[in-house]
């Protein structure tokens, strides 16, 4: 029971405490519901007056709204009309602007309001093509073209002067001081602003004012100073020419390489043949080459005597685009260029050497020009205009240059081959130049990259035809009548050694040439190194050359009536052909077709040594019988007068055919020194001990009563008399 009480309290007690529970719910709800009703009333207030507010608002904002579209359009309008305006203003407001042309440093301003006549133009041709101020706008523009066009010519003229011929010397003389783009930029032909000012006036040109007309002012002014400059640069070098100083630059090298040179008072003359054939003589090298050959003591104190118009020293020049280096390069208005830091000093014929600077400054003078017109002609024109730029000037140096060939195309066949010496240093110079050249001509007309060329091909065939002919004149000629009468040197051997040494210098040249003449003998192949190849086509030629003068030497030294003045021709000039080939350095160009020809040679001179021993013979003869001494009774009481006679006629002939053979000998030219001491060692070694022997053998006998009518000569006497061989004057 007990405990159902207690139960049903505690559930009573929940009971209540729910009722408290929902009795606070509801009184919540009521409050929330109240809040509600309060928030909606507010809501719907406020909702009724936004409406009265659009209600009154919207009105005002669409007039605000169409009120601001019309002033839009009064702006635009307006803008427009000023934009129009601003037109019809530049027209009349720039009229005599424009009509004053653009000088007095107003250049930028002026294209400026070219500017906006072009602008004014251009919209009344789409707007109002039948407008008045399209006819005003045209007109002033054409006006300003016209006024831009003359501009660029007077500014163009005023500044285009030719190029002094000192200073195209100077930028040649200092070339290799300065990187490439700098040696052709040194010119400055124009002020820097000059050039802005023609380059501006050329864009809008080409583009605004879309003509070319100014390009034709440009190649013409252009074309006329480069031509008047090459004209200066020709008269400063004729001037200069005839004899003024050396100044400090040359495009032309010197490389000495001495001779030993016989000069004319010394060596034989040659037939009439070889007077045209064969360069003439010594003088007419001197006349092509002024070269000069130094004089070579070994010669001194033989035969040959320097003449007046044998040269002095032997030179040879080459053309190249450098100078040396120094300050010394700068020249002398009044000084002739010519190079330094050589061993000696010399030049080619005068007109030649101007020839080539003309060619050289040609060079340098286009390059210069292609590098201005990269600052003023549009690219796309560029080459167009430097074609009719370097037209002209080219045509004169390539037509010099053919006029060099033709002199020289006549000169040989005429047989006078020392004008075939004056076109090595043009070709050579011309195949050095010729890449250069080419890159410089590059994208020109046809005909213009063919003159240079054309120019080569035209010499190389005027060589190739005088050095194949050389040879046939040195091989065929026939003349013997006029061969010197004391055996020394031929001027044949003289003057085709002297040719055949100015091919040193040339040896690229020179095979070039050759092939040319598209002989068998000249095709080298390929094969190997190129400078090799040339080498060797060059030895072939003066091998070939070599042989032929050898032949022709050996027949005329049958000619001579003295056996053996024959013989000391042939080794005179067998000598002097090796001893020219040792200190020319031609030896080491030889050795490329043969290699022991120096041997060759050596051989040959000691072959005709020998068979000059034989002239003691007669001599000997009497002095000796074969082996051995005669024999004879030594005993004066036994010997018998037959003997006596004997030995007298021994002494006597001894005697006769030496005094003969000195008569004659010493008449014989021997003209290096060397050989003759030779010829003479090897005549005492011969004569003095088989002489001594028959002396000392008889000396003691009275064969006679008379002993100094038969033994007139002492050993010492002999070899005295030996001493005295090759010697006019003893």
């Amino acid at each position: 029971m007990n405990d159902t009480a207690q139960k049903m309290r505690e559930i009573s007690e929940k009971l209540d405490k729910d009722a408290d529970d929902l009795m606070f719910i509801k009184d919540s709800l009521e409050k929330s519901s109240q809040l509600t009703h309060n928030m909606v009333t507010i809501l719907t207030s406020f909702e009724n007056r936004l409406r009265q507010l659009e209600e009154t608002i919207l009105p005002v904002h669409k007039e605000t709204v169409t009120l601001q579209k019309l002033q839009e359009n009064i702006e635009n309008t307006q803008a427009a009309l000023d934009h129009v305006l601003n037109y019809h203003d530049a027209v009349r407001d720039l009229d005599a602007v424009i009509r004053d042309g653009p000088s007095g440093g107003k250049l930028e301003q002026y294209i400026s309001h070219m500017g906006q006549i072009q602008d004014a133009l251009e919209f009344f041709s789409e707007n109002n093509p039948s407008s008045p101020e399209l006819s005003k706008a045209t007109q002033l523009f054409k006006t300003g073209k016209e006024l831009l066009q003359n501009e660029f010519r007077n500014l163009f003229t005023r500044h285009c002067n030719p190029v002094p011929a000192i200073k195209i010397l100077d930028m040649l003389g200092t070339d290799d001081e300065l990187p490439d783009s700098a040696s052709v930029t040194s010119l400055n032909q124009l002020p820097e602003q000059a050039l802005e000012e023609l380059s501006e006036i050329s864009k809008w040109l080409i583009g605004p004012g879309k003509t070319h007309d100014f390009m034709d002012v440009y190649y013409q002014i252009r074309a006329q100073t480069l031509k008047k400059s090459m004209e200066g640069l020709k008269d400063h070098l004729s001037k200069k020419s005839s004899g003024s100083a050396a100044g400090s630059y040359s495009p032309l090298i010197v490389s000495t390489n001495t001779t030993l040179l016989t000069p004319a008072s010394s060596i034989s003359h040659p037939s009439p043949i070889l007077n045209k054939t064969l360069m003439k003589g010594i003088g007419g090298l001197k006349d092509h080459l002024n070269r000069s050959t130094g004089s070579h003591s070994p010669l001194t104190s033989g035969r040959l005597h320097k003449s007046k118009d044998a040269p002095n020293k032997r030179t040879s020049t080459l053309l190249r685009p450098m100078a040396r280096k120094g300050a010394a390069n700068k020249l002398d208005p009044e000084r002739r260029p010519s190079s330094q830091g050589v061993e000696s000093q010399g030049h080619v014929d005068p007109a030649i050497e101007s020839y080539l600077y003309c060619i050289s400054g040609l060079l340098k003078l286009m390059q210069c020009e292609a590098q201005l017109m990269s600052h003023i002609i549009p690219e796309e024109h560029q080459r167009k205009t430097f074609d009719k730029i370097i037209e002209k000037p080219l045509e004169m140096v390539s037509q010099d240059g053919e006029a060099i060939a033709t002199t020289a195309k006549r000169a040989v066949i005429k047989h006078d081959y020392t004008a075939i010496l004056s076109i090595f240093p043009v070709l050579k110079h011309l195949i050095n130049v010729k890449p250069e050249f080419e890159e410089t001509l590059s994208g020109t007309a046809p005909g213009t990259r063919g003159k240079l060329p054309t120019l080569i091909a035209s010499l190389e065939t005027t060589g190739a035809k005088a050095l194949d002919e050389f040879y046939d004149v040195v091989k065929n000629d026939p003349e013997k009548s006029n061969l010197p009468k004391d055996g020394t040197v031929h001027e044949l051997t003289s003057n085709t050694l002297i040719f055949l040494e100015n091919l040193l210098d040339y040896v690229e040249t020179t095979s070039a040439m050759l092939m040319a003449q598209k002989d068998p003998a000249f095709a080298i192949s390929n094969k190997g190194n190129d400078m090799e190849n040339k080498k060797k086509r060059v030895a072939n030629y003066v091998a070939k050359i070599l042989g032929a003068v050898g032949l022709n030497l050996d027949q005329k030294s049958k000619s001579y009536s003295d056996q053996y003045l024959g013989v000391i021709f042939l080794l005179n000039n067998l000598n002097y052909i090796l001893k020219s080939l040792q200190r020319s350095g031609l030896l080491s160009l030889v050795v490329h077709s043969k290699p022991d020809i120096e041997r060759d040679y050596e051989e040959k001179i000691r072959i005709q040594k020998t068979e000059y021993s034989r002239s003691w013979s007669r001599v000997l003869q009497h002095v000796i019988d074969g082996s051995k001494p005669m024999a004879v009774n030594l005993d004066p009481s036994k010997m018998k007068d037959k003997e006596r006679q004997q030995i007298k006629d021994r002494f006597k002939g001894f005697n006769q055919d030496f005094e003969d053979l000195f008569k004659t000998h010493k008449g014989y030219a021997v003209p290096d020194p060397q050989v003759r001491e030779d010829l003479r060692r090897e005549s005492k070694q011969m004569i003095l001990q088989q002489y001594t022997m028959f002396r000392d053998r008889y000396v003691v006998t009275s064969f006679t009563k008379n002993p100094e009518k038969y033994i007139k000569y002492t050993p010492e006497q002999v070899s005295s008399q030996i001493d005295h061989f090759f010697d006019i004057s003893a």
